[in-house]
């Protein structure tokens, strides 16, 4: 069953416990989520909106995608990454799931043997298997935040998977409390990634908060490849 890719490329893993790590991306497109408009005004702060649309991406096969990752790969292996977009969204999700399933193929590098995927916390991560997660919780500032999947915070739990994120994406400290009366709340047993809206707070405000409020496994996860190459795509 084909997908819409928007694009296919290698580079280094940019964010969470990954970072650094030589990563193949496929980037599906479409995605329902418009992160960072709000009823007061704020507009969209999606650092990935040329990708939501359906129409930014062809049509492949899995097989045309397992081939371009093959082409691409090198000889030491690599984590293979699917974002979005959102990966598990409408068709996409059976396209991800069959690429899980012949993970053996593509995943090459013993460190990663399972592919990660980047997914926006509205689509169920239940009963998916050959896959390890970062996944975003939508907060207030996103707009988003009713959107949210709470079984999947559960599910986050019961794996007990060290590979597993959980990532909140902070726009103002309303955003960070929220953020940590939803890890006391739920008690996801992963690890907790607490990333900047770039423009909208401080790294060193948000430092702070996390060292005043520290929360198990939290960590600041920054984007290493806009410190890298700015703010481009396929980097």
């Amino acid at each position: 069953m084909p997908a819409l890719v928007h694009e296919i490329y290698y580079s280094l893993s940019g964010e969470g416990i990954t970072t650094g790590v030589p990563t193949i991306f496929v980037r599906i497109a479409g995605c329902s989520l418009r992160c960072g408009i709000t009823k007061d005004g704020r507009k969209l702060w999606c650092d990935t909106g040329y990708a939501l649309s359906p129409k930014a991406g062809k049509q492949l096969s899995k097989y045309e995608i397992i081939d371009e990752i093959k082409n691409i790969m090198p000889l030491s292996g690599a984590q293979i990454l699917i974002t979005g977009g959102e990966p598990l969204e409408g068709e996409n999700r059976h396209l991800t799931i069959q690429l899980c399933d012949d993970y053996a193929s593509i995943c090459l590098n013993q460190n990663h043997p399972f592919p990660r995927i980047e997914t926006n916390g509205a689509e169920s991560i239940r009963d998916l298997q050959n896959m390890v997660f970062t996944l975003d919780y939508k907060l207030p500032g996103s707009g988003m935040e009713e959107r949210m999947n709470l079984d999947n915070l559960e599910v986050l739990r019961s794996r007990n998977n060290s590979q597993d994120e959980l990532k909140f994406v902070i726009r103002d400290k309303l955003d960070f409390d929220q953020s940590v009366h939803i890890v006391h709340k739920f008690k996801p047993n992963t690890n907790i990634l607490y990333s900047p809206v770039h423009g909208e707070v401080e790294l060193t405000e948000l430092a702070e908060w996390i060292k005043a409020k520290p929360v198990p496994k939290a960590r600041l996860s920054l984007q290493m490849h806009k410190i890298l190459w700015g703010n481009k795509k396929s980097v």
